[in-house]
């Protein structure tokens, strides 16, 4: 702790208007006394997201196949780069998917190490859940820039782990998360999902490690729910209106990050 509040300053991937209660408690001193100043610079976008209009894209990728998808009408599914969801629970999900109705693109993730996620789909979510889903549904094991697809018109919703990643970039995007924490500081993220407007947070529903599988039935009754909630997908509007004002020349990032490089030259 004394490395930390020996620091010239603490820079944070937020925003103002995200985590305003967070922020005020870090600079009053009420979390530790003495705390180095906190500049809110985010939400910060990633450079290895790029978008070429002028490009095509392959056929079958998940942007072309999103261009063909009515405006906010997919669910995108994506639980992170680190994380795994057990194969009955992968099954639930797929049931639940289907059964909601709606139109999806889910990034499958059957291991935490990329390289040793050899599965194949159908052993994974059963040999005939491709060809119920087809024309609806699309899902990919191969990498994504999620940033591209969360700003594409037509994803309306996005299933996560609530990785603080996701959480900045949905909030960014303006689309609402459903946030289904599974492990690490996940449910203090989703708790920010709420409180910051960016979507909701399905609070009873399994930790990574518990017993309890989230039935099929229950997950998609929530998407289903949450993808046709005008309030939820309002205060997601305004919470990405608000990501765009901050880092906006003029905006509270814009200025934080102005006031900590004064600060580094004036030493």
């Amino acid at each position: 702790m004394t490395q930390i509040t020996g620091a010239d300053g603490i820079l944070v991937n937020t925003f103002e208007a995200l985590e305003p209660a967070a922020l005020a408690a870090l600079r009053d001193g009420k979390v530790v006394p003495g705390f180095p100043p906190v500049y809110a610079i985010g939400p910060l976008k990633s450079h290895t997201s790029t978008v070429d209009d002028d490009k095509p894209e392959p056929m079958g990728s998940p942007v072309a196949w999103l261009a063909e998808q009515p405006a906010r009408s997919v669910v995108y599914v994506a639980f992170g780069n680190r994380s795994a969801v057990s194969r009955d629970q992968l099954r639930e999900i797929a049931t639940g998917l289907e059964a909601s109705g709606c139109r999806f693109l889910w990034v499958l993730k059957t291991t935490t190490v990329d390289r040793d996620d050899a599965a194949e789909l159908a052993d994974v979510l059963g040999d005939g859940f491709p060809a119920r889903v087809q024309g609806r549904g699309l899902v990919t094991k191969a990498w994504v820039d999620q940033e591209a697809l969360l700003r594409h018109p037509s994803v309306g919703l996005y299933l996560s782990h609530s990785g603080w990643n996701s959480v900045t970039e949905a909030a960014a995007a303006g689309v609402p998360l459903l946030a289904w924490p599974r492990g690490g500081d996940h449910r203090v993220n989703a708790t920010v999902v709420v409180s910051g407007g960016v979507g909701v947070w399905m609070e009873h529903w399994s930790w990574d490690g518990e017993g309890r599988l989230v039935s099929g039935e229950e997950i998609g009754r929530k998407v289903k729910e949450v993808m046709s909630d005008a309030a939820v997908r309002a205060r997601a509007t305004r919470t990405g209106e608000e990501a765009a004002r901050a880092v906006a020349e003029g905006g509270t990032s814009y200025r934080s990050m102005q006031e900590f490089v004064r600060k580094l030259k004036a030493t």
